[in-house]
């Protein structure tokens, strides 16, 4: 009877060993395909950037009708954004957002008055902005300069337990501003400025890293800037840019689900030819509670720079590819890219 039940033991083991290997090569099977189906996302993105340049916006129902890709490339090529695009691929789908870079501050053009009004909308408390601004300055400024302010100098970097040196030029990312002195994950990312302090104390920040981007002119395209954005323009504060989202989106809506009815596409085509910011001076005209002299040479309605984020999902495998991509010529490029679990 002991021999039996070892070999019981044993057949057991073997047949669960067997059972788990099996699940674990099925789920490294639906995550090598939901990396490739995420991969495909992007040249998704890539088609669709290049066929915005060649939309006119005079296309006929006809047309339209014959053509699933017009409504998110009609969009694009108005400088709006496409959230959530959904598209079947083999066992999996896509999920895709292509979002216009210069919807965020270019971090690298920002005037003292921009950091201001950027940290404001952070969150960041006032007796910390001049440090961080001064520091900032300091960190992109010219190599040999003094720092000035409350800006710690070339010294304090070179002091640090892994010492480096500061840049003395422009970011290349936005996560950089980590190295630089006073900004920390909690300025950049939101959270708990003091954890060491009791809870009642505790001030906590929305942050500011998805205000901000390191590509662009300095123009913000305010047919796609959220709402925290836009109160970093000068003289616009909250209901100001309520104001400035509804004037832009009223009765738009998001792109219709992959599969709609023609007349709920149509409809969206129609409602974004009507109240999308043709041009700065159409957004001026709109929107005339705002300071056009303050605001005239600082925004846009157009976009060279864009955001990819490409999901692929097979069952309850998922790959995430994030990417940034530049449009010139008719041809997209990829400048950056990152791939995530």
């Amino acid at each position: 009877m002991w021999t039996i039940a070892i070999l019981g033991v044993l057949a057991f083991g073997l047949s669960f060993d067997a059972h788990l290997q099996g699940r674990t090569t099925q789920l490294s099977r639906r995550r090598a395909k939901a990396e490739a189906i995420a991969q495909s996302g992007v040249v998704v993105a890539q088609m669709l950037l290049q066929k915005q340049g060649k939309i006119s916006g005079s296309e006929d129902e006809w047309a339209i009708s014959r053509d699933k890709w017009y409504e998110p490339a009609f969009r694009l090529s108005r400088g709006m954004p496409v959230v959530g695009l959904r598209y079947p691929l083999g066992e999996g789908e896509i999920i895709l957002d292509i979002e216009p870079e210069p919807a965020r501050r270019n971090v690298n053009r920002l005037t003292f008055e921009d950091w201001e009004r950027v940290l404001e909308v952070g969150g960041i408390p006032m007796e910390m902005w001049e440090e961080l601004i001064d520091s900032f300055n300091y960190w992109v400024g010219p190599a040999g300069a003094p720092a000035q302010g409350k800006a710690a100098g070339k010294d304090y970097y070179e002091a640090l337990d892994e010492p480096y040196s500061p840049r003395f030029g422009p970011l290349d990312s936005v996560q950089e501003l980590l190295l630089v002195k006073g900004f920390s994950k909690m300025v950049l990312y939101g959270g708990v400025l003091n954890p060491e302090d009791p809870p009642e104390a505790h001030v906590r920040v929305s942050g500011i890293a998805d205000l901000l981007t390191t590509y662009g002119d300095g123009r913000v395209n305010v047919n796609a800037a959220d709402m925290r954005v836009l109160m970093t323009l000068p003289g616009v504060d909250a209901l100001l840019a309520a104001a400035i989202i509804e004037e832009r989106t009223l009765g738009s809506g998001a792109s219709a689900p992959w599969g709609a009815g023609q007349s709920d596409t149509m409809n969206n085509i129609e409602n974004i030819r009507q109240n999308v910011f043709k041009s700065e001076n159409d957004f001026l005209s709109r929107i005339p509670w705002v300071d056009g002299g303050a605001l005239r040479g600082l925004i846009t309605t157009s976009s060279a720079y864009f955001r990819v984020t490409a999901v692929g999902r097979v069952g309850n495998a998922a790959r995430r590819i994030w990417a940034i991509l530049q449009t010139t010529s008719g041809n997209s490029y990829v400048l950056r890219w990152r791939e995530e679990i």
